[in-house]
């Protein structure tokens, strides 16, 4: 994917989505394929992982990403605050049922993948930590080395650390949402959707397929990550690896064929 730097995007119109450069982050995945599947054209800017990232803290105030800036509008950094900015720019092709129940539902589901102490946030905690398993000394050894200094990653540990648990609670959190899908999966399929919520897709049926890469990541030719962050990926330990189901990869998979678009562009 081709970015602008801060500099070039800054004053611009329209909207400037602001992404963590040539990693797929599941949240800035996520709030690509709302706004591709919504059709809503943006331009994509560099947010550097783990740097001070001083431009963009000028700009925005803010130096994670993804961060979307409308217009003159202030950012949006949050899943929620994104979704509905694109909710309102594209009402035509909605993500987010209109009946209350229906829409309380869907943004459960959401946060639970989304938020802090949700699914990617404790999957992340536990990712490099011995609750994620042992690596292989082999596959080690052929790794590209990750592009960041002990200094960048003791910043990026302290901008992202849990405030509800850690890595030690963090495969029981895990296993327990992935656990929650996969039975709703389940009593979905046997209704005749193949849907998290109801018969069309939603925003949760987004937001699993893109962080379900935490889970399974797509081979390589779909999803050309780096591969010191698959292996990270890769590593379940046994708590989560015996609450892995079919079912959770079959959705993500159906997903992409009939929603959204391969191979992944970051």
């Amino acid at each position: 994917m081709k970015y602008l730097e801060v500099a070039e995007a800054r004053d611009l119109p329209g909207l400037r989505l602001v992404l963590t450069a040539h990693v797929p982050g599941p949240w800035g995945e996520s709030a690509k394929k709302i706004l591709d599947y919504k059709q809503i054209p943006y331009v994509p800017v560099a947010q550097y992982a783990a740097k001070d990232n001083a431009d963009l803290v000028a700009w925005t105030g803010i130096r994670n990403a993804p961060n979307a800036m409308y217009n003159d509008e202030p950012p949006r950094t949050g899943w929620y605050e994104i979704l509905m900015l694109a909710e309102r720019l594209a009402p035509a092709r909605p993500l987010l049922p209109t009946q209350s129940e229906d829409r309380a539902l869907v943004l459960g589901i959401s946060a639970e993948i989304c938020s802090e102490w949700g699914w990617g946030w404790a999957r992340r905690a536990m990712m490099g930590t011995p609750y994620a398993g042992t690596p292989d000394p082999a596959r080690v050894a052929s790794l590209s080395r990750p592009p960041w200094e002990p200094e960048d990653i003791a910043r990026m540990r302290a901008s992202y650390s849990a405030s509800v648990g850690g890595p030690a609670e963090a495969p029981a959190r895990c296993a327990d949402i992935i656990r929650m899908l996969a039975a709703r999966l389940h009593r979905q399929k046997a209704e005749g959707s193949p849907y998290l919520v109801g018969h069309s897709i939603t925003v949760a049926d987004i937001y699993w397929t893109v962080f379900s890469m935490a889970l399974e990541p797509l081979p390589h030719d779909l999803n050309p990550m780096p591969d010191w962050m698959r292996m990270s990926y890769d590593m379940l330990g046994p708590i989560l690896e015996a609450a892995k189901d079919d079912i959770l990869i079959a959705h993500r998979d159906h997903i992409y064929a009939k929603h959204l678009s391969l191979p992944l562009d970051f």
